[in-house]
């Protein structure tokens, strides 16, 4: 691109007080008077150290406890040595710098395949939480009460499958009335008959100290509910609901295996749901839903109902940090170019803004990076209607079950057409767990603006945006969970209602995502040395670097 300012959306990044003591001084030799201050982007400009080059080692772990299951299988579970861990709104990747370029890269840490993060799971510091993984990161315990952990993969778009297997669950049965599970069962951690579990999918504002389907920022199957047909999917906290086109399954035991595939849209069509450009005439296959509309009609746009002041100041505050960037006519025309001269299809038009800046702590690199803010209309239903936006026909909040779809007014209240996501109990297809899955893509995802943040606006994605495969355990549940095949059942001897040809395992997206975040480096180094007029711009920083730690 030969016009710097027509590429790289709309934004300036201020560095915090914070990062400028840790990474010494930033880029501020950058003279911003000659710059669109909207594309401004520094680059924090830390001094040469050995240590911010070396490869990036696996996690301590330390022996806990083992559980033998039912067959004579032995579970070995660990508990997580030193890594970053925090309670407020960040979000944390491994790095490392590249030793040619002197750039930091973002980087993986052994053991090099789909797993449970290191990082996106509950405190390890509460020593309550006993919380501990298998030594292959595949396999997860933990005490006390529900808690959430993430996969290192993520669905964004297309067909994924994984599978989770029961290694510890208390017996069928209900709990008594007046006690809870952890009241009566027993107390040995190394026991397979205790606990409980939920699997399902999570996106990046689901809180790790909440149980999946808590909020309706994860949809999740409960393997057990003192009787399993009770409900089949948990879904929005106090909300039960059967499984769809299927059958509910009972309570399940140790051994059992848990399928989950998730569909989601292509980006493109993500896309238009989010711009509020979405036609479901155009893509009559899509499944829209679950309020039904004309295939041609937008809803009808109105304010949310009776709101105080605060509230409408705060409401008008987060609808100007996440209002979308107009469209750019350079990149329209550079893409039409493109496609002349191709015979493939271009991919969705989607750009990536990451806000993520490295910093040493105890010989290992990492990049801290804001992270996205829950909405109210979204959370937990105990969060209180009165935060929550109000349907102007009804006056009442909005029916997350009813009265959502593709063109709703609100962003984070968009459905994406034909997403679902189904689930197989041992290899027998028993259909479809949840569907009309919540649009994740900005401005229907945000990062909250403040002194946390360097962004100038919040509809941001940072390229890690999309649906997770999570798990939760409540008091000494086990589970252990297969990303790539071979499947311990799968869904191909049972297939369901449609053929599943396209479908692939979600471990295939570790790989893919080490590219995505390649491809957005080389975009943003390339970027950054056209704005600065040299291309040895890094390295030129930091040999003439002066002050800072380690020099």
């Amino acid at each position: 691109m030969d016009e710097v300012s027509g590429g790289r959306g709309h934004r300036e990044k201020i560095p915090s007080t914070k990062l400028k003591e840790s990474t010494g001084t930033a880029a501020s030799s950058i003279d911003k008077s000659k710059h669109d201050n909207r594309v401004y982007l520094p680059v924090y400009v830390v001094n040469r150290e050995a240590k911010y080059e070396q490869e990036q080692e696996e996690v301590k772990k330390t022996h806990d406890h083992t559980k033998i299951g039912a067959n004579g299988e032995k579970f070995d579970f660990y508990t997580l040595g030193h890594h970053v861990e925090t309670r407020e709104k960040r979000f944390y990747i491994r790095a490392r710098r590249d030793p040619q370029s002197l750039y930091f890269h973002a980087a993986e840490a052994p053991p090099y395949h789909a797993r449970l993060s290191d990082e996106q799971h509950p405190q390890c510091q509460i020593d309550k939480l006993r919380n501990c993984f298998s030594k292959d990161m595949l396999s997860k315990t933990g005490e006390w009460g529900h808690y959430t952990t993430k996969a290192n993969v993520f669905a964004r778009e297309g067909q994924f499958f994984w599978e989770a297997k029961v290694i510890s669950q208390a017996p069928p049965g209900r709990e008594p009335p007046k006690a809870s599970l952890s009241s009566f069962q027993e107390g040995d951690r190394t026991s397979t008959s205790r606990g409980g579990l939920r699997v399902g999918f999570a996106r990046r504002e689901a809180a790790y100290g909440e149980p999946l389907g808590n909020s309706a920022y994860s949809y999740a199957v409960a393997t057990r509910s003192g009787y399993g047909r009770d409900y089949g999917v948990v879904r929005f906290n106090s909300e039960i609901q059967h499984i769809q086109g299927g059958q509910d399954f009972d309570d399940l035991s140790p051994g059992d295996v848990i399928g989950l595939m998730i569909t989601l849209p292509p980006l493109e069509v993500h896309k238009k749901v989010v711009e509020g450009t979405f036609n479901p005439g155009d893509y009559p296959h899509l499944e829209c839903g679950p309020a039904q509309l004309s295939k041609n009609k937008r809803q009808k746009t109105s304010k949310t109902g009776k709101q105080s002041a605060s509230g409408k100041n705060k409401l008008k505050e987060r609808e100007d940090s996440v209002k979308p960037a107009e469209p750019d006519p350079l990149r329209a025309a550079l893409r039409w170019q493109l496609s002349s001269l191709s015979n493939h299809t271009l991919p969705s038009d989607h750009e990536v803004i990451r806000d993520r800046n490295p910093f040493g702590l105890k010989g290992q690199v990492y990049f801290e990076c804001p992270d996205y803010t829950p909405h109210n209309d979204l959370s937990r239903p105990s969060a209180g209607n009165k935060t929550k936006s109000q349907n102007p026909e009804t006056g009442k909040p909005y029916d997350l079950n009813t009265e959502t779809h593709p063109q709703h007014e609100l962003p984070h209240l968009r459905t994406l057409p034909g997403s679902k996501i189904e689930v197989w109990v041992n290899g027998k297809y028993h259909g479809i767990l949840a569907k009309h899955l919540f649009a994740f893509l900005p401005p229907a995802s945000y990062i909250e603006l403040g002194s946390k943040t360097s962004l100038k606006e919040g509809a941001v994605d940072d390229g890690l945006l999309g649906y997770y495969p999570a798990l939760s355990h409540f008091t000494g549940g086990a589970v252990e969970c297969k990303f790539d095949g071979p499947w311990w059942h799968g869904y191909e001897q049972d297939p369901g209602p449609e053929p599943r040809k396209k479908c692939r395992a979600i471990g295939e997206r570790y790989n893919e995502q080490i590219v995505d975040d390649f491809v957005c480096d080389v975009v943003d180094e390339i970027y950054l040395e056209k704005l600065n007029g040299r291309t040895d711009y890094m390295r030129h920083g930091v040999a003439s670097k002066v002050g800072g730690p380690g020099s």
